[in-house]
């Protein structure tokens, strides 16, 4: 077993659900480097081949903790996220045209886009703040970003759990073909983007006119611009 695997297994067998929940909650907050996805895997394997945790227990202590975490990086988005990223955005690649149409895709699109963030690892440390950033109305956020924790919870710990320790090697198989699935299509729909880019940013300045500002739901303008209608 890897220094990585020992390390996530010593802290759970230290720390039990408080390990759960603490990991999951950081990488809810924004540290994307913390294997949140994966202590919730481990300590599901532990409650199914040993019985020293109890499923519903890791279960409800993972959905907790990224409840907290991504409500907490809602609101540090909704609070400082804006001005962060109209001044700093075009070091990762965010200048204002750009930035404006994540704007549009989160005002638009935001509860699809929170729900599938979920199951995306880089997505799932930073959709809460986006969201938040781009005024995105907590009432539309919180229902949604529940909803897919639970099924996110469910899915992985339960189905650790199922699996057992005998069968850990299955469990790789399945998380490895979700990741490569989720990475052609992340790459694909990259590309994509890059390809209409210009046509995107138009359709979103025709969306949120005027120069780059925090905007609000109501902002949106209808259009009849091919493929993106916009409702107030």
């Amino acid at each position: 077993m890897s220094f990585f695997g020992d390390t996530i297994n010593h802290f759970i067998a230290s720390w039990g659900y408080i390990a759960v929940f603490s990991i999951v909650a950081l990488e809810g907050f924004g540290l994307f480097f913390l294997p949140g996805e994966t202590t919730l895997i481990s300590a599901a394997l532990v409650a199914g081949a040993t019985g020293k945790l109890s499923i519903l227990l890791v279960l409800l202590a993972a959905f907790c903790g990224a409840v907290i975490g991504d409500n907490f990086s809602f609101w540090m988005g909704y609070r400082f996220g804006f001005p962060l990223l109209r001044r700093y955005g075009h070091y990762i690649g965010l200048r204002e045209r750009r930035l404006k149409f994540v704007q549009y895709l989160f005002l638009r699109y935001g509860r699809p886009i929170v729900f599938v963030g979920r199951f995306v690892i880089l997505l799932r440390a930073w959709e809460a703040f986006m969201a938040g950033a781009d005024a995105m109305p907590w009432r539309r956020f919180a229902p949604i970003n529940a909803s897919a924790i639970l099924i996110w919870a469910s899915i992985w710990g339960g189905g650790a759990w199922w699996i057992g320790e005998a069968s850990t090697s299955l469990l790789r198989w399945v998380g490895m073909a979700i990741f490569l699935t989720v990475a052609v299509a992340l790459i694909a729909g990259g590309l994509y983007f890059h390809h209409h880019e210009n046509e995107f940013e138009a359709r979103a300045d025709e969306a949120l006119p005027g120069p780059l500002r925090a905007h609000l739901p109501s902002d949106l303008r209808l259009t009849s611009g091919r493929g993106f209608h916009f409702e107030r």
